[in-house]
């Protein structure tokens, strides 16, 4: 399948020209056979169609502390047929994004009711298997282009025995169906709104779904493209997945493109059934709609209560809180839930429900994707890499030069130590403030792809671990050198080490203390906890006050401080190993002029140092522990 505008660059593979950076799609060789089938996304799916029923759905959402609960949803009824587009629609407060929540799995706190699938009761790890959730806000990872987010879905999606080939049929397929191949080579971060939300949709279909939730899609949108969105789910419905939106306010044009509509108003159903029954029902219902009015605007009207209250409440009985089925078209057959499990016997559904290529791939595989996928965006970071390294040198050079040449002298030893704690607060603040404020916008993207099944949380958190760790050492590296040597330390790579190892010991811990923080709040409370529980480090660092000064009441905190042991290894780094007597030469007197007479000022052992390593890689590991649990609690915590 050729696009207009793309040209030959080989036998093997096929480049499309942009302004972006080139990318080639792989295309098999003539003389090579594929190794499986590639999987036929835009074609109807071989597995039976999903038919979905919910009986006596209830959400109860807490209000916060000491103020109660509220129900949204008071037991609704509905049934969500295959091949059908289905726009579930009401007001704001409605219940829409809650029902569709407790549908799709995303919400499982506080919901009461029952899900049937084909007549059978939902078992959720196999549901998740044949459905995926594409929510409101385009959750896509701007840095990388079109065909990079699609070969990463790839990659992680479909089986590792499907060769790089047939991936690329399959990615190509999808592009092209989707209007998205001229853009292949285009950043997610500048595409238009449509265009983000018809990759979010080309994303799910790697690996070709039979249910789809929707939540908002045509919002932010302009009718053009609300449009197009609206036709692509109708059409990908119509090849036989049940596909279920939710709608604010369609105009009459768009409200058309639906076959299925579920009116919700206060958490109740008012109508289920087809667009073009909605009329006859408000018919019979004794609340026809006017005449050259959109039927879509006057439901919602209705669900407002514009016209009344009663109103809402005659509705709702008329359609029985969602059990009336009278409205979907007569020649539909509405199966009893006996017959559905006839329609499709218990081996159809175990064979379907594991589904044929969305089983998770291996965990060495996704952390292989996911790490290669995390360089290349560090590749392109300005902020997590460039600005990074960039601060480093500067701040490196600015302090080099208010130190110039302390390290040597012995009337600048205390000089030298100022220094040293102004090191240790470098790097605490730098990478623990940059980790709280970039961690939390990578929390929605981890949300949407971990609940689709793309990955395992453990699989990401090694993957953004592994990234992470040579940009670290490079940045603190830089930053060393430039310091140790423009500040005239002892030039002896045993102690150049010892004083680059606590750097970037200090450095790990303050990533992984900002890891912890942003994994658990969001940036407005993150930005004020960091420096705030960054205090107490402070105090007790045995800076101001040395560890020997301090009350017997308060000399425990000093244990729970990792600048203390960062300061104590750099002290020992510098001037422990029994360094000899310093040259005196900008003064007369110099108090320090020995290294053990300083040493036993500030109330420091210089035989300790690998005691304090020991200490930070603790804290190195109980911060990511704890980051990790965080992260695990907040993914599930809002469901």
């Amino acid at each position: 399948m050729m696009l207009a505008g793309a040209e030959i660059v080989s036998e093997d593979s096929v480049a499309y020209k942009s302004n972006e950076e080139e990318v080639t799609v792989s295309k098999r060789p003539p003389n090579e056979p594929p190794s499986e089938p590639p999987t036929a996304t835009m074609k109807s799916s071989k597995a039976e169609p999903v038919d979905i029923y919910f009986s006596n759905i209830t959400c109860t959402v807490n209000l916060g502390f000491n103020k109660g609960s509220k129900q949204i949803l008071h037991g609704v009824h509905g049934r969500l047929r295959p091949r059908q587009l289905i726009a579930i629609m009401g007001p704001s407060g409605a219940g829409k994004s809650t029902l569709l929540d407790v549908l799709s799995g995303y919400r499982i706190s506080g919901v009461g009711g029952a899900v049937f699938i084909n007549g059978r009761g939902r078992i959720m790890k196999n549901f998740k298997k044949i459905s995926c959730y594409i929510q409101q806000d385009d959750r896509l990872q701007g840095l990388l282009t079109v065909g990079e987010n699609m070969a990463v879905a790839a990659d992680l999606k479909l089986p590792t025995t499907m060769d790089k080939y047939d991936k690329g049929e399959v990615i190509e397929e999808i592009l092209t169906n989707l209007g998205l191949y001229e853009h292949i080579n285009t950043r997610g971060s500048q595409l238009s709104g449509g265009q983000r939300k018809r990759l979010s949709i080309a994303l799910e279909l790697i690996n070709n779904p039979l249910i789809m939730f929707l939540d908002e899609p045509t919002t932010g949108l302009d009718s053009s493209s609300c449009s197009q969105v609206v036709q692509l789910c109708r059409s990908l419905a119509h090849q036989g997945r049940t596909i279920v939106c939710t709608v604010h306010q369609p105009s009459a044009s768009l409200f058309q493109l639906f076959d299925q509509v579920y009116v919700l108003a206060a958490g109740q159903c008012l109508y289920q059934g087809t667009t073009a029954n909605l009329v006859p029902y408000l018919d019979e219902a004794g609340v026809p709609c006017p005449i050259y009015h959109n039927p879509a605007d006057y439901i919602i009207e209705l669900a407002c209560g514009e016209y009344g209250d009663d109103k809402i409440q005659l509705l709702t009985s008329k359609a029985e809180n969602g059990r009336a089925l009278d409205w979907f078209p007569e020649s539909d057959s509405i199966p009893t839930m006996e017959g559905l499990r006839k329609q499709f016997p218990l081996s159809v559904l175990r064979d379907q429900d594991p589904g044929n290529n969305t089983e998770e791939t291996s965990q060495s595989n996704q952390r292989s994707v996911l790490i290669k996928r995390g360089f290349l965006k560090a590749k392109r970071d300005s902020t997590m890499t460039h600005l990074r390294v960039i601060v480093n040198i500067v701040v490196g050079i600015m302090l080099g030069m208010l130190f110039i040449e302390a390290g040597n002298e012995g009337s600048r030893v205390l000089e030298n130590y100022n220094l040293l704690f102004a090191i240790l607060m470098h790097h605490m603040m730098s990478p623990m403030m940059l980790t709280i404020l970039t961690f939390p916008s990578e929390m929605s993207v981890l949300s949407k792809e971990h609940f689709n099944r793309w990955y395992s949380l453990g699989s990401y958190y090694i993957s953004i671990t592994l990234v992470d760790l040579p940009i670290s050492i490079i940045s603190c590296l830089i930053f060393s050198v430039i310091v140790y040597t423009m500040s005239a330390q002892p030039l002896d790579i045993v102690r150049f080490s010892m004083f680059f190892t606590i750097s970037l010991y200090i450095v790990l811990v303050a990533q992984s203390f900002g890891l912890m923080i942003g994994a658990g709040v969001d940036v407005v409370n993150g930005t004020f906890l960091g420096p705030t529980l960054s205090v107490p480090m402070m105090m007790f660092a045995g800076f101001g006050v040395t560890l020997r000064d301090l009350p017997s009441y308060l000399y425990w905190g000093s244990y729970f401080s990792y600048l203390r042991y960062g300061l104590e290894g750099f002290v020992a780094a510098i001037y422990g190993l029994d360094r000899p007597v310093l040259a005196c030469e900008e003064a007369l007197y110099c108090h320090y002029r020995n290294p053990s007479v300083f040493l036993n000022e500030v109330a420091m052992s210089p035989n300790k140092f690998w005691w304090d390593v020991l200490a930070l890689s603790l804290y190195v590991v109980v911060f990511r522990v704890a980051a990790f649990l965080l992260l695990k609690w907040k993914l599930t915590a809002v469901r």
